[in-house]
């Protein structure tokens, strides 16, 4: 009976593992969003490519109401094409408030940030954002990444692992990336057939017996500063973004009591979901701050529990150490959720589409049709092409905008330290 039972056990196994070998690779598809009406109203602000995208920023100037005066310009990123700028657009008069958009500090997620810039504007010429304040937007952070489909920069550096005031940076240590390098960094070139990527999630599995999954998750997601051909590398010193930004946001934050800082990201969470990250704010102040502008909504603290873990050299945080300490700064991050990734299936295939795309990128592909693939999936996490995913987020930030810049507009009357609404100074006008 035993051997039987051996025998049917081993069969059983054997079909199984056949069928996983002849599986087509398509790879995972996150579940589609159910009840969603695909309006082509909101597809017409996702663009198509970076040249579209630019060219449309540059026109939003034309959209603004005109009791703003407007100032434009443009940073050329050293690169081998000439070609690649990071533009921005503000939006003046003599409101208290200022409130900057950031686009593309990833490069691949900086088509769906561009979009809601353009929705940003043509609420605010529509007269349905309320408020007295200014606009500073910047498109595309990591214009390299959006023109050529990565995430990071032409010299593969995260620039939201890289964007600090002090060097000191760049001696940190992530010993759990180093300890996983191996499994992280494949060296040869990508054949999704290989069993390696046919067999993914169980070799992660395998890992798991090592590492808990909180321990990988923060491994990969948190950023290293030792391999220069890994993802979420936060370079050996700073990108030329890093002074731009240092001295537009210094000069143009001057004026202003009040900065909301938003900085629009795509990938991680739940699909079709706008999830609201903090970062890891300098200040109580800040948190009060935060907790009053955002409390219609559930911001995700960064935890084990959440999923989300804590990041060196992150943009808000970077804006946050040139703005805080003379103004009252309320950043965040939001993040437009494509894969899944907060349930294991999505995890497990957003770590390996990642690993796929840098692996291809340094050592190459066995086909042209698994770079095809690979390329097809990780523009997939991150610019979703799902008309009903885009009609989501558009629906979305046309709640969230308005709700966030009633709370900002009464951040004035907020007393500081105590996050109580001080009504007399906001009766009385001051």
């Amino acid at each position: 009976m035993k051997r039987f039972a051996l025998i049917l056990g081993t069969f059983m196994a054997v079909v199984w593992l056949a069928d996983r070998a002849l599986l087509p690779q398509q790879g995972y598809q996150p579940e589609a969003l159910q009840g969603v009406e695909v309006k082509p109203e909101s597809l017409c602000y996702f663009p198509d490519n970076y040249v579209q995208s630019r060219e449309r920023f540059r026109q939003l100037h034309t959209l603004a109401p005109p009791r703003y005066r407007v100032q434009e310009g443009l940073f050329k990123v050293p690169s081998a094409d000439e070609d690649l700028t990071v533009d921005w657009l503000h939006l003046r008069s003599d409101a208290p408030r200022l409130v900057v958009l950031v686009s593309g500090v990833h490069g691949m997620e900086a088509p769906t940030g561009a979009a809601m810039q353009q929705l940003f504007v043509d609420m605010l010429r529509a007269g349905q954002l309320p408020g007295d304040f200014d606009v500073l937007m910047l498109h595309a952070l990591n214009p390299y990444g959006f023109k050529y489909g990565r995430r990071a920069t032409e010299n593969n550096v995260d620039l939201n692992r890289n964007l600090d005031t002090n060097a000191a940076l760049f001696g940190s240590d992530n010993q759990g990336y180093r300890r996983l390098r191996d499994f992280l960094l494949p060296q040869t070139p990508v054949n999704l057939g290989q069993w390696e990527n046919r067999f993914f999630a169980e070799r992660l599995s395998l890992q798991l017996l090592h590492d808990s999954r909180d321990a990988i998750q923060e491994a990969a997601l948190s950023g290293q500063y030792q391999y220069p051909q890994g993802f979420y590398y936060g370079g050996d010193s700073f990108e030329p973004q890093q002074a731009f930004l240092q001295q537009l946001l210094t000069d143009k934050a001057a004026p202003y009591q009040s900065i909301l800082f938003i900085d629009l990201h795509t990938g991680f969470g739940t699909r079709g979901e706008t999830h609201f990250y903090p970062g890891n704010p300098a200040t109580e102040q800040i948190k009060r701050d935060m907790a009053w502008v955002f409390q219609d909504y559930e911001m995700v603290w960064p935890s084990k529990a959440s999923g989300f873990f804590p990041i060196r050299g992150d943009l808000v945080g970077f804006a946050g150490k040139l703005l805080a300490a003379e103004k009252r700064f309320v950043p965040i991050i939001l993040e437009f959720g494509t894969m899944d990734s907060l349930a294991t299936k999505g995890g497990v295939e957003s770590l390996h589409r990642t690993m796929l795309e840098n692996q291809g990128h340094f050592h190459g592909f066995q086909s042209a049709q698994d770079r095809a693939e690979v390329q097809r999936r990780y523009q997939e996490m991150f610019y979703p092409s799902s008309g009903r995913w885009r009609s989501t987020i558009v629906r979305d930030m046309i709640r969230i905008y308005p709700q966030v810049l009633e709370r900002f507009q009464q951040l004035d009357g907020v007393r500081l330290e105590t996050g109580h609404l001080n009504t007399t100074a906001m009766d009385s006008g001051h």
